[in-house]
């Protein structure tokens, strides 16, 4: 999957901006997930995806999509992995 289509998924799970994240702001939260799950072990909570998203976000929670949102925690894990290779 490409970083559009991870960043659509951002923008659908945590309320972005059309105009975020960009290739840089996908970059660094992709760094910031793998180093919890290559020094940790373990997936990143929701409160973890959360901080690291709004630490490179400003408009976290600024939007919101009309209809059901289908992002699962799991299949951002599975893109940022896959993204980092």
């Amino acid at each position: 999957m490409s970083n559009r289509d991870f960043a659509h998924r951002l923008q659908m799970k945590f309320g972005l901006s059309y105009t975020e994240p960009t290739d840089f702001q996908i970059s660094q939260i992709i760094a910031d997930v793998l180093r919890i799950v290559n020094q940790q072990g373990r997936q990143p909570t929701l409160a973890e995806w959360t901080r690291i998203v709004g630490s490179y976000c400003r408009s976290i929670g600024t939007h919101a999509r009309m209809g059901v949102d289908n992002t699962d925690l799991n299949l951002l894990l599975q893109l940022a992995i896959q993204s980092g290779k």
